[in-house]
């Protein structure tokens, strides 16, 4: 299995973010250039851009987070609590 950025898996788990990841993922190859040094990688124009994009897409994640709470999930090894109770299993139970 190969490693996946962020921007790949996003999608997956916030369809309504999927053009947000597009356009992300599309500046990786200019990110690259960037932080390698070379010059002229990115305009200024293109840093105004990412800077202004960038916040309102943190904007957006912000209140879908403060509207849609989501709960991590149990791990596949986890019992839910009180599950060994509910099946009459009390060996936990002291």
């Amino acid at each position: 299995a190969r490693i996946r950025s962020a921007w790949e898996v996003l999608p997956e788990i916030a369809p309504e973010l999927t053009e947000w990841s597009a356009l992300f993922a599309s500046g990786a190859a200019r990110r690259a250039r960037a932080e390698a040094g070379i010059q002229g990688a990115a305009s200024r124009r293109d840093a105004d851009d990412l800077i202004r994009d960038v916040a309102m897409f943190l904007r957006l994640v912000e209140r879908m987070l403060v509207l849609q709470p989501v709960l991590p999930r149990p791990r596949p090894d986890a019992e839910e609590p009180g599950a060994a109770a509910a099946r009459g299993d009390l060996s936990d139970a002291g």
